[in-house]
């Protein structure tokens, strides 16, 4: 058995064709950017933006925009098939799962940064033992989260290029 990729680019190029949902992924990949490096910013006391971006490695950086990248596509598809498919009561359920799934999985995308992880999850009330066991981990959790949003990636996808009826 054979997955076939090949309406992923399709419906990306077909999402992108209209400016309206080119500034729809630019705007989602700023933010989304931003926020990952806002968040430590904000959460730990006496850190500025020059102290993060002076603790991220070039992997983080490489990571921060991986992650950021997928959700901006995720959006911009998840939103261009709404347009397109004019969403009945049922598909609008369906797709609020995988924006909730999607945007969960960008929460769990800032695993790969320490000082964003340890606030975040001081406010979710998770001890220390679970953000050491996260940050031990990380990187195995960052690739959960990439196949996560691939995953959702793919199946908007299939929905936009009609391979199924999703």
């Amino acid at each position: 058995m054979s997955i076939q990729l090949s309406f992923i680019p399709r419906a990306m190029r077909e999402s992108l064709s209209h400016t309206k949902f080119k500034l729809i992924f630019i705007a989602t990949l700023v933010l989304m950017t931003a926020t990952l490096i806002i968040i430590p910013v904000l959460t730990v006391s006496g850190n500025t933006l020059r102290v993060q971006l002076d603790i991220f490695k070039p992997l983080d950086y490489f990571l921060l925009i991986f992650i950021s990248s997928l959700y901006a596509v995720f959006i911009t598809l998840q939103l261009y098939a709404f347009k397109v498919a004019r969403s009945t009561a049922p598909d609008i359920g369906k797709g609020a799962a995988g924006g909730v799934g999607a945007i969960l999985a960008g929460v769990a995308g800032t695993a790969f940064c320490a000082s964003c992880l340890a606030p975040l999850f001081g406010l979710l009330g998770i001890g220390l033992g679970g953000t050491l066991f996260v940050l031990q981990y990380r990187f195995y959790i960052v690739a959960l989260v990439a196949i996560l949003m691939l995953v959702a990636i793919y199946f908007t996808s299939k929905k936009i290029t009609r391979v199924c009826k999703c």
